[in-house]
Parts: C-alpha cells; structure tokens; sequence
C-alpha cells in the first residue's frame, strides 16, 4: 500500500478505529492492518471527521465530501452547493468540525455550514487562518480581524490585537480562561479584553520553534506541534514542559496536527509520517540519533552525577536531569559493559577490565581484561574485596593501603558473564546453555573449588539464568523458577508463568520485581502486574539489567539510548477496550458480509473473519476457538478463514491477552443445510422411495406383460415373416413375369416402331410418285395438242392431290415422340441444349437407321443429315472415337 509522506489529520471512531486524512486518500488502522481509501487522486485530503464507522465527512484541496461505508467497501459521495459555486470548487477545506448536529467545513475565504441538504456560506471578514472547536463552540481567527465565535451563521468578535492576529494559530479554554495561540510570539491569556503573556519553563524555545498545531489534553495540559522541534507537552499550572522530538522518538520533528484518542494517547500527524505516543506509558524513550554516544549498556547516577556506559565509552554529566541533549564528558573511550554501584561505591565493567570511579577519576584495579559485573565478597580480616566475572574466568579484587589488587581465579576458565555470591560465600556461576557451578574461594591460594555442576539438563529448558533474589540464589528456566535451598542442598521449582518471559534474569527493586529476557520485560508490584511491551525488539541482547535512578524512575538500555520507567505512569486500564472488534465476516465465495446471528447459506460455508482490538503502540497476539473446540495457537495475524462447515450453529470466539488480561469477543452463526439435506428433502426422498418401490413392483408387472407380448409379437413376427417370404417369392415371381412382359412389349414396340417407320418411308414415296404423276398430268396437259376436258383435268388433278397428304407424315411423328418421350426427356436432362430436331434424330439414330433412311423422315437429304449428326456430336460432347449410334443405343 503507497501512503503519502504528509498526514493532515487524524481521528477515531467508535470502535476505536484510527482514520488519516493522508494524501488522496483516507487511512484506516485498527492497530495491526491498514486500509487506504481513495478519496480523489488529484487532490489531497486535510481534514476529517468521524460521524461514525459508517460516515466519514473529509476536506480536501478544492473537494469535500462524506465516505459512507457499504458492507465492506466505501464510496465518496461528494458535498456540493444547491447552486454552482465556482470559487469553492477550488478552496482547500482544511477544518472539519460537527456542532449541533451541523458539519461545518472551513476554507480559507469561508465556512460552510452544512445543513442537511442545505449549505450555508459565510465569508471571512479578511481571510481565515484556522477554526477550531472550544466547548461545543467554533472559533476561528482571522488574519487582520482576530478571533471570532460562530454563533448560528454569524460571526461575533471575540478578540483582536492588530500586534498578534496575523500569528494567532488558535484559542483554547484553561480552567475557564481563554487561551490565545500564536506561532511565534507565545501564549496570551484574555483578561478584562485585554492579552497577557503567558510565561513557562522553555517559552522562548517554543517560540524559536514555531508552534503549527495544538490541542488541549484531557488533563488540562496543552500539546503544542511546533514546526523545527516536535512536540511541546505544557503544564501552565507548574509553568513545565516536557519535549518529545526527533531526538526522542518522533519520525520527524514537523507536526501538522494533534488527535488525543479514547485511551489519551496522542496521535500526530507529521510532515514525514505519524506518530503515535502513549501519553500513559510508563516508558519515556531517549534516543542518540547522532549516533554520538552510542548504543547504552549501564546508567547509574550517584548524587548530582550521571553516568552512562556504552559500546563506545563511560560518559558522565552532572544535568539532574539524564537525557542525551545534555553536555556529556568522555571519561574512557571503549566498550563498557556494565556499571556497578556496591556498598556505595562505582565500579565499571570495561572491555579492558575492571575499573574503580569516584568522581571523574578512574582507577584500573587489576590486570585482566574484561569485567562483566561486580559482587561483594566478605572474608574475615579483609575490607573491601570483591568478586567479578570476566573474559576468561573469575577475578578477585582487594583495596590495600588506597590500592587496588587483582588476582586471576584458578579453576575457572570459562566467560563467567552471570556472577553471584550467596548468604554462605560461595560463587554461582551460570553458562546460559551449558548449566550453573557453584564454588567456595580458596583465597590465599587464589582458586576455586568446585563443589556442584548443575547442567542444563537437571532443568526444564534449553538454557537458563542466575540472579540473586533477596539473600536467595535462584535459577530460571524455561517458564520456572528453581530456588536453591541451602539447607537440604537442592532446588525448589515453581512455576512463574509465560507472562514473566522465558527463563528471565530476576531482579528486585524496592518493592518492585523485575523479569528480563532477550525479547520482554515485566514489571511485577503489589498491585499489578506490567509487561512493558513497547521495548520487544528494541532490547540489547543479553544486557539483561535495570538500573534505578531514584525510588521512581528505573533505566532500561535499549539500541540507540535507553528507556526511562516512570512507576506513577501506568496505563489506565479501565479505559482500554474490553472487546474485540469483529471488523468483517464476510464469505470467501461471494464477498458477502454477514452480521452475528445470520443463517447462512450452505453454497458459502467457507468464512472469513477479520477482528483487531484496537490497541495501539504494542503488538497483540490473538487466539481463536470455533464452538468449544481448544483455543489456537497464539499468532499476531488478524485473519481467519473457517473451510467446508456443514450445517448447524456456531460460535467463532477470538481473545487477546493484554496485560495479563484477556479481552475475548463471539461471533454466532448458523451454516443452512444443503438443500438436499432440509426436511423438506427428507420428505422428498421418503416419498421418491415410496414411489421407487411402487415402481419397482409396477416394472415387474410390466416386464411380465411385456414379456408375454414380446413372445405373442414374435410368434406374430415369425408368422408374419413366413407370409412375407412366401409374398416375396410370389412377387418376385410375378416381377419376372412382368420383366418378360416388358422385355416382350419392349421387342415389339420396337418392331411396330421399325413398322412404323417403314410405313411412314412407304407414305413418303407414295406422296413422291403422286406428285410425280400430277406433274406428269400437268406437263402433258400442257404439251399435248389434244388436251383433256377442263373438267376431267381439273377432276384428275383433285383426285391426285387428295392422295397427296402429310396426315400420316404428322400421325407418324405423333405416334413416334409418344414411343420415345421416355427417351426424350432422359436426353432433355442430361443434355438440355438439344432441340426437337435433335431428338428425333437421336431416335432413328438409336433405331439404326441410316443417314439415307433419316433424310426423307426429316424432309431434308442425306447430306444434310450427316452435318446435322455432326452438330448432334457435339452438343453430346462426344470425342472422335466414340460412336454416336451406339451410345445412342445405350442408353436407356
């Protein structure tokens, strides 16, 4: 997810939610997960405020608008004026205020006072600068006018200094009394209408800083975001302020606004990021950014003296106050590794070795390098000696005559980093995973005599700690403590519980007791019982150690500085939420949310649920159990997703542990059977079973029946099959019958057509010789002197001409199409380029006629005949080898 470097503005909902006017979007964070919204991406969001979970009103460059959640997405639904109003659709709305059941929006040249569906403007007397919200009422000052107080939709004058109005950032109420803001020129206080300069501690330092944003805590106190130097914490009652800046903990040292949540942590909007402080912490952080002292190993202050040991040397400052802006003196450069005050006396642990301090004066007391840490050894006859562990074994040390004595320990090899000396002398020494050896000191000959090996394995962990309880020596490990009993010579085990850490170092403090490991620290007192979360990661590895400063500030090193407890600081936690907020219950399938107490569908019975509890600062492990299964294992995630549930009632429970405390919330369910699986489908199956056995008997009978007919249609089939057979032979028989009849009527259709045309031939010549025998009579009528009576010619010539005719030539040609009009039409279909002609001449030429025989049935010679047989080739497509007649002939 991309967040913009610059948030404007931060509020909070009902839930507990954080929202973040950051960039164009809106921000959403309920102490693990974020959800960015988009609001416009060309114009960045610089107000909000939360009507609830579901609405959302913003301010923007140029926009403003409500972000109404649905389900679980949210739309922008933009606010506009009835009428166009092009100026304000470029001003940048950077206040957002909710009075009297009203949003007011304040730009720069106007509020908008938003009225249902109405928006009402009211325009600045000069220009505004800021608006703010004071007792249920909005003031907001102007840049030549001064301040003024929204009453319905006017503006009433509240004060004006023309010295002050052009740096007046904003007004508050202390104890009744108005308080004026200025960037620049500090704090006034409204007497008589008349400012007072309000003094305190660092007033020219805020000044020099440049105060940007403010907001009054609910203890009174006021927050002041300065532009160069972070943050500004005043107490105007004791004239005191506390600063948190870059150098302390803040991302960047730029505040824009100031939100102080539910449980009254402040939230701070930076030019670079957000920040968030626990104003109820215990834990005030002092960081070395620079890097110029170094990562802190020891802190011990003795009278008006501080003194701090690093990685990079023993620092001093003679500030009561131990903070890292102070003046610090190197007094030895190198590692240092712990810091030791013993019968009133400073002792340091150096990478060199052992070293006495008193005052700024130094004093190595002996030759061996390295020293871990320092006890008192008593020995009859001897002041001043102790013991200490170091690189390569157990040293011993004695003040003789103002002059330090050092003598290496023998029988000891090993780094002895954990050291104590018991009630009865003698010296425990703990290997973290190897074991713990206890020895008595053979002093005049320097040696220890081991007495006892106690490995790992007599305890129930993978490695242990030693410290020194009171006057009892005492080892943890794993989740147990086990405290040595010198009388009957073994350990007593008891359980300290997974809230003290794992196999922590033990310290007692007045009245407080301490439990360090590598990842946790706890505070454990009469009342309570703190595990101060916010130092996991940040600890120094295996500098299990806690210094006090006084009987109420304790030191913890940490990477980069070091953390300041306060014990009067402790979080209040009645005001820390009790349950966990179920965010989204929602199916995998379909996205669909559900609320508690829904039925839902079988088809999406796999669920996902998402929960937080919303506190912030520290990190919160969860737990989850579905109806009354085992709790899960502990996990940081905030997701879970419940596959393939069947049917029935549910209760998904969620609980984290805070403080020792568990905070648990329920979600009830209930996942609908499948269709197939309802009462109504049981129904539905009793009956389709009822129906399947009536079925069954129903086939039965059927089958029986049906077999009977099957037998009665196959006797039937077979009798029926004999008739058919006995039909067929008969029709075949009487298709060969009718084969010879047409092969017979075929022959002599043929003959009469050959007759035919032999009679039609006959007819032709018969016509030939009449019309030679008219022409003959004519000619000679003509020629012969005598001729014949007129009337007995013109008889003759009648009676000749009536023989002369062209009925039997058109009979002919009648009858002979009807003879071949099957032949026709099979030549039309295949060649249908053939004329009338062309099919006769097919005729006779498939009769076998020759060209001589064709031409006088076609009225034309022979010659003619073979060109028209040329042409018939063809149209027939025919090449030179094939034969016109035969193919004729073929075809049928």
């Amino acid at each position: 997810m991309g967040f913009n470097a610059q948030s404007w503005d931060i509020k909070q909902d009902e839930n507990g939610l954080i929202y973040i006017a950051n960039g164009q979007q809106v921000l959403i964070f309920d102490g693990t997960d974020w959800i960015s919204v988009a609001t416009n991406p060309e114009m960045v969001n610089r107000s909000l405020f939360v009507k609830n979970k579901d609405t959302i009103y913003f301010g923007a460059d140029g926009h403003h608008g409500i972000l109404i959640k649905d389900d679980d997405d949210y739309t922008v639904e933009p606010l506009r004026n009835n009428k166009k109003d092009v100026a304000a659709d470029i001003e940048e709305y950077w206040r957002t205020h909710y009075i009297n059941n009203e949003i007011v929006f304040q730009t720069f040249r106007n509020l908008y006072v938003n009225q249902g569906n109405i928006i009402t403007k009211i325009p600045a007397p000069y220009r505004f600068k800021w608006s703010y919200k004071v007792d249920d009422q909005i003031y907001v000052n102007d840049l030549k006018y001064g301040v003024f107080k929204l009453q319905e939709t006017n503006l009433i004058p509240v004060v004006s200094d023309a010295n002050l109005n052009e740096n007046i950032i904003g007004v508050t109420k202390i104890d009744g009394e108005l308080i004026v803001i200025t960037d620049t020129k500090g704090l006034y206080k409204l007497s008589n209408n008349s400012l007072i300069p309000v003094r305190f501690s660092t007033s020219d330092e805020v000044q020099k800083a440049q105060i940007f944003s403010f907001l009054k805590l609910n203890d009174n106190r006021i927050a002041l975001g300065t532009v160069s130097n972070g943050l500004y914490i005043l107490d105007l009652k004791l004239g005191k302020t506390e600063n948190i800046n870059k150098k302390n903990g803040l991302q960047n040292n730029t505040i824009l606004s100031i939100y102080q949540d539910d449980e009254d942590n402040l939230w701070l909007a930076l030019d670079y990021g957000v920040d968030h402080i626990k104003l109820n912490s215990p834990l005030t952080y002092y960081y070395d950014y620079y890097g110029e002292l170094g990562t802190t190993y020891a802190v011990v202050k003795k009278g008006s003296l501080s003194y701090l040991g690093t990685n990079q040397g023993l620092y001093i400052t003679d500030n009561n106050s131990l903070n890292p802006d102070n003046e610090f003196e190197l007094l030895i450069n190198g590692q240092v590794w712990n810091i030791e005050e013993v019968d009133s006396k400073i002792y340091v642990g150096h990478d060199k070795g052992a070293y006495a301090l008193e005052g700024k004066t130094l004093t190595r007391m002996g030759e061996d390098l390295g020293a871990w840490n320092f006890r008192s050894y008593s020995l009859p006859g001897h002041n001043d000696v102790l013991v200490s562990g170091n690189y390569n074994g157990i040293s011993v040390y004695e003040k003789i005559d103002e002059q330090w004595k050092g003598y290496k320990l023998k029988g000891f090899e090993k780094s002895g980093r954990y050291l104590e000396v018991d009630e009865d002398n003698n010296l425990w020494v703990a290997l973290g995973t190897d074991g713990v050896f206890r020895f008595s000191l053979d002093f005049d000959a320097k040696e220890l005599i081991n007495q006892a090996f106690y490995p790992v394995s007599d305890f129930d962990g993978e490695r242990i700690s030693l410290s020194k309880v009171g006057n009892k020596i005492v080892v943890t490990s794993n989740y147990h403590s086990y405290t040595y009993n010198a009388r009957e010579s073994n350990f007593v085990k008891s359980e300290i519980g997974t809230n003290r850490g794992y196999a922590p170092r033990i310290f007692k403090k007045e009245d407080e007791t301490w439990y360090l490991d590598n990842d946790k620290v706890v505070v454990e007192d009469k009342d309570d019982l703190i595990e101060l979360h916010e130092l996991k990661d940040q600890l120094v590895p295996d500098v299990l150690n806690v210094f006090p400063l006084n009987g109420e500030h304790k030191i913890i090193p940490v990477f980069n500085g070091f953390a300041m407890y306060s014990k009067k600081r402790k979080a209040n936690s009645e005001r820390i939420r009790s349950d966990i907020l179920i965010r989204d219950f929602i199916s995998v399938n379909s996205g669909k949310s559900y609320v508690s107490g829904s039925k839902i569908p079988f088809s999406e019975n796999d669920l996902k649920i998402n929960y937080a509890l919303p506190i912030y600062g520290q990190q919160i492990e969860y737990q989850t159990s579905l109806n009354e299964q085992e709790w899960s294992e502990k996990t940081i995630a905030t997701e879970k997703t419940l596959f393939n549930l069947i049917e029935g009632d549910y209760t998904f429970r969620i609980r984290a542990k805070y403080n020792g405390d568990f905070r648990e919330s329920s979600f009830d369910f209930s996942i609908k059977p499948p269709i197939y699986r309802t009462p109504l489908a049981y129904v539905l199956y009793l009956l389709l079973f009822l129906l399947l056995i009536i079925s069954v008997i129903g086939i039965n009978r059927y089958k029986m029946k049906k077999q009977e007919r099957v037998l009665l249609e196959e006797k039937a089939k077979k009798l029926q099959k004999q008739e058919e057979e006995h039909k067929a032979q008969k029709l075949e028989q009487e298709h060969k019958i009718i084969e010879l009849n047409n092969s017979k009527l075929q022959d002599e259709i043929k003959a009469k057509s050959r007759e035919l045309t032999q009679i039609a031939y006959v007819n032709l010549n018969k016509n030939k010789i009449l019309k030679k025998i008219r022409d003959k009579i004519i000619k000679v009528q003509d020629a012969a002197p005598q001729k014949l009576p007129t009337n007995s010619y013109n008889e003759l010539i009648r009676l000749v001409d009536y023989y002369i005719t062209d009925k039997e030539s058109k009979l002919f040609e009648i009858n002979f199409d009807k003879s071949h009009q099957e032949f026709y039409e099979k030549l039309s279909k295949n060649y249908p380029n053939l004329t009338s002609k062309d099919l006769r001449l097919c005729a006779y030429l498939k009769m076998n006629l020759s060209s001589k025989e064709i031409a006088p049935l076609l009225g034309i010679s022979s010659q003619s005949v073979d060109v028209s047989r040329h042409r018939l080739r063809k149209k027939l497509n025919l090449g030179s080898k094939d034969n016109l007649t035969n193919i004729l002939i073929s075809l049928k």
